[in-house]
């Protein structure tokens, strides 16, 4: 009996050790599309993203792209964070690292909302209805 337990408690450790881990795809491309997306966005100065971006509000009235306003704030978020990260000291105040924070949590969201609308966009969904308006992904 005690070869029994001691066999059988042998095999567990030996299916321990085979066991692999299984790769999702899927979350590979999600992390280098975020990655993308936050090169892309310190490639350009923080005047210039400004301007880029009242031009897209400008142009949403006309041509309105949830995709491309998204991006937008995606660049001028990144752009803020790099900038209080760099005025950040180590004595900074708990009011300004919640706001730093918060930020943060808010570009990763609207990584997020990209990363979706992209998703629908290659299903082949480009316009939903929103509060009763028809939007254009």
């Amino acid at each position: 009996m005690s070869d029994h337990h001691k066999s059988s408690s042998r095999s567990k450790s030996e299916k321990k050790l085979h066991k692999v881990k299984s790769h999702d795809p899927l979350k590979k491309q999600k992390k280098r599309a975020l990655k993308k997306l936050r090169r892309r966005a310190a490639a350009v100065n923080f005047p210039y993203q400004l301007f880029l971006y009242r031009q897209e509000l400008k142009r949403a009235r006309a041509d309105f792209s949830y995709l491309r306003l998204s991006k937008a704030k995606i660049a001028l978020t990144s752009e803020l964070i790099a900038k209080k990260m760099g005025s950040c000291n180590p004595l900074s105040s708990v009011d300004e690292l919640k706001e730093l924070s918060r930020e943060v949590q808010f570009q990763k969201r609207l990584c997020n909302q990209v990363e979706r609308l992209q998703q629908f966009r290659q299903l082949g969904l480009t316009e939903m209805i929103l509060n009763g308006k028809k939007m254009t992904l």
